[in-house]
């Protein structure tokens, strides 16, 4: 079915577009919200009009969030989460997290759709996470992933029980390394000593032959 749209419905379409979409689609949601008519004769008469005030809100937004990416170009977002004791997150760092941790930054609309996070983000560290507004503008946002108050405390308990654990495997080495020594030891003390009884049994045994 070839309809008409009357608004910008991104990414799918702008103003003045004519597209062919499935029926169900079209009557169902497109034409009830008014965001699409039936591509008639009369309908497609408006279309370069439509077009035209399009392309203008086109070139607005895109000068709009280039101003937005431009004052995001070197701000570092942090995000608080909750983490296990080696600081893997209970789940992972989202779109909507991001676009809701960035809406509340700068007191401006976002939508998940912005964010583009190529590999799940499971950990705490720093991430850099490709923005996209319109087309034409995008550029990576630097995202700080820490953990909350009570993760901080879990993950430094953690950190003194590794080092606690650390400490008594090298004490744990050097018992051993000890223990090997003085075995060393006796063993060079019993092959001593077997030599030596070795060697006054020899003598004894010349000194009765003569």
């Amino acid at each position: 079915m070839n309809i008409l749209f009357l608004k910008d419905l991104l990414p799918t379409a702008r103003a003045g577009d004519v597209k062919n979409v499935k029926p169900g689609f079209a009557r169902n949601f497109l034409i009830p919200q008014g965001v699409a008519v039936l591509a008639t004769e009369e309908a497609l008469q408006r279309a370069t009009k439509l077009r035209a005030e399009a392309e203008d809100r086109r070139i607005q937004e895109t000068k709009d969030w280039q101003v937005v990416a431009d004052s995001l170009d070197e701000v570092e977002l942090d995000i608080e989460v909750r983490t296990g004791p080696t600081g893997r997150l209970y789940g992972s760092i989202t779109p909507t997290i991001i676009a809701e941790a960035l809406e509340e930054k700068i007191n401006k609309p976002m939508n998940r759709r912005f964010f583009n996070i190529l590999e799940p983000i499971r950990v705490i560290g720093k991430f850099k996470i490709l923005v996209k507004f319109v087309e034409q503008v995008s550029f990576n946002l630097n995202v700080n992933v820490l953990p909350d108050e009570e993760s901080v405390k879990v993950i430094e308990e953690h950190k003194v029980e590794q080092e606690k654990l650390k400490k008594l495997e090298e004490n744990e080495e050097k018992s051993e390394e000890k223990t090997s020594d003085n075995s060393d030891e006796n063993l060079n003390k019993e092959e001593n000593d077997q030599k030596n009884s070795s060697e006054m049994t020899e003598k004894e045994d010349n000194n009765s032959d003569n």
